[in-house]
């Protein structure tokens, strides 16, 4: 920005001022020029010092260095007819000279207005010519903020002519926008005239004869809204759109009498579509250019806007008013209005705001990033076109189209097009113009009905019940298929025209039909005889009448559900709760005898299978005779067999034992039919119609038989359940009969065996009490031993080891060995002594531990270190396999010392001379593990799970090779599970043993 100048930027918040701000202070820090900013309204100086750092401005080096000042503005408010402080322009001039002295190329002054009311705006106007005329001529840069929200059309224009440029947000970007006044800096150029209609305020554009823009200057650009780059080169028309105004010339046929006529010509109003899809209303000049030869050669046009021109008339003010009350609805309305170019992919010269209701911008239409095709749904997109292209040929105008648009997210809208065709002068298509409705509300309402409408006929040809209309005379129209198969019918044809009235003869059927006709609903349970087919079938109907929405009665709708079904689970049921009573009863009768209870049986299996007879047999424990235990009585009066037999060989029984050869239910309902099961019955058996018969199981050995017959209708899987379950729960009770007369016999027995039991027990506790008392005194005895022993040992290991080291005096080799000797068994019994004593002091409760943070490795180092003459004696090798860094543990040092010592003693003791033991730690899962093994003669497998018992030895003969007393692996299983860990064991006989201790941390 030149020195000498006054700017102004418009704003609409907050943020947007101090972007503006920081970059206008940021480039005066650099320039090396004095800034200040006065800082007034909401934003706080420590404010404004927050946001440059943000900005990456060293504002503490410039306000210390005094190149930057930030001060409050007390007097930048106006309000009121109070003129104006001189006190600002003042301080600038000062500021000024105080900038020039301390060697700052210039001053830059920031600040912000706050005006309120008109004469205040007054006030501010004269203040800022004021404030003009001190910047002129010096090395001053000067910018003003102004919320653009809190200024009027007319105070924006002020603001715009009273300085030499503004600031302004267009299209994402700060552009500034030169005054005209703003032009004395070209004066000095050259190149001035050459760039003076580029840089004038005035719009000018230029096509040549071809209608193909040429020429475009800075004016235009500020106008429009569109830069040249995308202007020049392109036909005029594109950027023009038609005007349809009966009343008035459009701008294209004005275009065309200057054209032809060689004349300037002048408009009033004419509204320029901007890429925003705003208006913008200007008035202008067309200038035919004329070639040499006379010829038309191109078109110059002039445009300003609006209130730059003098148009007074009421022309302007009435069409402008229009204009924007159309606008204004078109903003309210879900209508979008759309002009499009008749061209390929169909672009959008102009769009309504309302587009944003898909999700896109009006400027993306109009700048070109979109064009109308693109968001057209690719599968109605051909459709489109065609339809499109038969109205261009079949030269029709208006359009009219359901199809899908998609959102920018995506989603598939459905749209109504309302368009009329405008053609050219030589009557091609040039564009369409017109509006589109989203009508998606309305097409899944729609989609909805015919979706609802598909379900009902699915439901009603799919439905498990029968379904049929019919009209107000009582003749059937529609039916279902499940009606036909519920009156045994195969085609419609047979029940449609089926008059219900005259030809239904049952009664309660008619009247139910009767009231439906009167316009009531009516019901009908129970067996129906249809006359059609004439089939009897259980159905449960429904009638319901159709009256329409004026009243009139149309007929009705029945409903048929076949109920044959339930009426069987009902009888079913009944006679499942019938079975029920009976076990009831039979449960009852436990005090019967067993042919009482046989007999009882019986009748109640003739009586829930609604049969005639029936009998009840027995089969012997060879399982070779049946003995009839059981007939019901009315065999026992109609049957005239003489010499009724009650035994029967089952070989040569028919089909009375067929199921007890068979082990299953067996039914013949047809048994005057010849079958190879028969056998015949003698003269004077009850004439036999049907019969049943069912295996008595016990554990799937068959005992029995229970047999009925001669049922009305026939036997079926429902009468076995029946007849198998009462025997089952006869044989129950039988057995249950059995088992109590058992119980009872040896119940005494049971007495017996109790009392005795109990004089055994008694003195058992007698017994275990003594042995109690006896272990107590073991304990205390080992006790009082292990300290009388300590004493003494610890003399005879003394004297034994003075004898042994030449102290007392010399030793032959003879009495040295036998000192050896006497060392090494004492030590033995040392070590006997000091685990009798862990055992008492543990099991007296007098064990304690010294527990704190110990390392495991040094723990390990001195057990080995211990060990590692007796090891040395063996020429047995210690390897050590240590994790690094390994963490320290809890537990009391002392005693994991001795667990590791034990561990390591029993490794040396069954490891050959020769031998290896492996030692090793890491850290398992938040823990230590510890192991050790040995290539020593392993444990038997039979042997491991009581290796950690007290006293426990694997080896326990009198003879055993090893030594020791069975304490040592019961101690380290104690003092482990004391620091809450684990020990266990794992061996092999003949390749060595592996033990593992697992230690927490903590």
């Amino acid at each position: 920005m030149p020195q000498g100048s006054s700017f102004s930027f418009l704003y609409d918040t907050t943020e947007e001022f101090m972007s503006v701000m920081a970059l206008f202070l940021e480039a005066g820090l650099q320039n090396k020029e004095l800034c200040v900013w006065a800082v007034s309204g909401q934003i706080a100086m420590e404010e404004g010092e927050k946001f440059l750092r943000e900005r990456g401005i060293d504002v503490d080096k410039y306000l210390e260095s005094g190149q930057l000042i930030i001060t409050p503005c007390t007097e930048c408010y106006f309000a009121g007819k109070e003129s104006a402080s001189p006190s600002i322009p003042g301080a600038w001039e000062s500021m000024y000279n105080v900038a020039l002295s301390e060697g700052y190329d210039g001053l830059r002054v920031a600040d912000k207005f706050t005006i309120a009311g008109e004469d205040a705006w007054k006030n501010f106007v004269g203040f800022a010519k004021k404030g003009m005329e001190i910047v002129r001529g010096k090395h001053i840069v000067g910018m003003s903020g102004f919320l653009k929200e809190a200024r009027t059309g007319q105070e924006l224009l002020d603001i715009i002519g009273m300085h030499d440029g503004t600031v302004i947000l267009r299209n994402g970007r700060w552009t500034l926008l030169q005054s005209s006044t703003y032009c004395k800096p070209f004066l000095k150029e050259k190149s001035f005239q050459d760039d003076m209609l580029e840089n004038i305020w005035t719009g000018v554009w230029a096509v040549d004869r071809n209608d193909n823009i040429v020429y475009f200057n800075k004016g235009m650009e500020s106008i429009s809204g569109l830069p040249k780059t995308e202007v020049l080169g392109k036909k005029l028309v594109k950027f023009i759109p038609r005007q349809v105004n009966g009343e008035e010339l459009s701008f294209a046929e004005l275009f065309e009498i200057a054209k032809e006529s060689l004349q300037s010509k002048s408009y009033d109003v004419f509204p320029f579509i901007k890429p925003d899809g705003q208006f913008i209303y200007h008035s202008g000049v067309l200038l035919p250019l004329i070639d040499e030869d006379g010829t038309y050669g191109g078109m110059m046009g002039t445009i300003g806007k609006v209130y730059e021109q003098n148009i007074s008339h009421k022309l302007l003010r009435d069409k402008v008013r229009s204009i924007e009350k159309l606008e204004d609805i078109y903003k309210k309305s879900p209508v979008v209005a759309v002009l499009w170019s008749a061209e390929s992919g169909w672009p959008v010269e102009f769009i309504s705001e309302n587009i944003t209701q898909f999700g896109y911008m009006p400027e993306d239409f109009t700048s070109g990033r979109l064009v109308f095709e693109d968001i057209i749904h690719p599968d109605d997109l051909d459709m489109v076109k065609k339809d499109v292209s038969q109205l261009e040929i079949e030269g029709r105008i208006y359009f009219a189209k359901e199809y899908r648009l998609l959102t920018r997210s995506g989603e598939a809208r459905w749209v109504t097009e309302r368009s009329y065709l405008l053609r050219d002068e030589k009557s091609g298509p040039a564009y369409y113009q017109g509006i589109l409705i989203d009508v998606s509300d309305r097409k899944k309402a729609e989609e909805a009905a015919l979706e609802a409408e598909k379900k009902y006929h699915l439901i009603f040809k799919n439905s498990p019940l029968g379904i049929f209309h019919f009209d107000e005379n009582g003749i059937i129209t529609h039916c279902n298929e499940k009606y036909l198969e519920i009156i045994g019918l195969e085609k419609k044809e047979d029940i449609i025209g089926f008059n219900m009235v005259t030809t239904v003869t049952d009664e309660n059927m008619r009247k139910a039909v009767d009231a439906v006709l009167s316009r009531k609903t009516g019901h009908f349970e129970g067996e129906y005889h249809t006359a059609v087919s004439g089939i009897t079938v259980s159905i449960k109907g429904h009638f319901s009448p159709n009256i329409s929405e004026d009243g009139k009665y149309l007929g009705g709708i029945g409903i048929f559900e076949d109920i044959s079904g339930r009426k069987k689970a009902e009888e079913a049921l009944r006679l499942d709760e019938s079975r029920l009573e009976t076990l009831l009863q039979l449960s009852r009768i436990t005090n019967k005898t067993l042919k009482e209870i046989a007999d009882f049986v019986q009748e109640e299996a003739v009586r829930l299978t609604q049969s005639k007879m029936g009998y009840l047999a027995f089969l012997n424990e060879e399982g070779n005779v049946l003995t009839i235990y059981s007939w019901s009585k009315n065999v026992m009066i109609d049957c005239d067999v003489e010499e009724k037999k009650f035994d029967y060989l089952l070989e040569s029984t028919g089909l009375w034992g067929e199921a007890v050869r068979q082990k299953r239910p067996i039914i013949i309902n047809d048994y005057l039919a010849p079958d190879p099961l028969k056998k015949g019955y003698p003269s004077g058996h009850i004439k036999m119609k049907r019969y049943m018969s069912v295996p008595i199981l016990d554990s799937g050995k068959v005992v029995g038989v229970a047999g009925v017959g001669n049922k009305k209708s026939p036997y079926d899987q429902a009468d076995v359940r029946q007849l198998t379950l009462l025997m089952e729960g006869m044989w129950q009770i039988i057995e249950q009969k059995k088992i109590d007369e058992t119980l009872r016999k040896y119940a005494g027995e049971l007495a017996q065996v109790n009392s005795e039991l109990y004089k055994a027990n008694v003195e058992l506790s007698a017994a275990n009490e003594e042995l109690k008392s006896l272990d107590r005194m073991k304990d205390e005895f080992l006790s009082n031993v292990s300290h009388e022993f300590k004493t003494p040992l610890t003399s005879i290991q003394g004297y034994s080891q003075l004898i042994s080291d030449g102290t007392l005096g010399s030793v032959n080799d003879q009495q040295k060995k036998a000192v050896d000797t006497v060392i090494r068994n004492s030590e033995r019994l040392r070590k006997l002594v000091d685990s009798l004593l862990y055992i008492s002091r543990a099991q007296a409760g007098k064990l304690t531990y010294s527990f704190s943070m110990v390392p495991i490795t040094s723990i390990i180092d001195n057990s080995i270190q211990d060990l590692a003459l007796q090891a040395e004696k063996k020429n047995i090798i210690f390897e050590k396999n240590l994790e690094e860094n390994l963490p320290l543990i809890r537990g009391d040092r002392d005693k994991l010392v001795d667990v590791l010592v034990n561990l390591l003693d029993n490794a040396i003791k069954f490891t050959p001379t020769g031998g290896k033991v492996e030692v090793g730690a890491s850290v398992d899962n938040g823990k230590i593990h510890v192991y050790v093994s040995d290539s020593g003669i392993g444990i038997p497998a039979d042997k491991i799970p009581n290796l950690f018992g007290r006293f426990y030895q694997v080896d326990s003969s009198i003879r055993r090779r090893y030594g020791g007393t069975g304490l040592g692996l019961y101690i380290c299983k104690m003092i482990v599970e004391d620091h809450k860990g684990k020990i266990w064991v794992e061996s092999e006989e003949g390749k060595g043993s592996t033990f593992h201790v697992l230690l927490p941390l903590e």
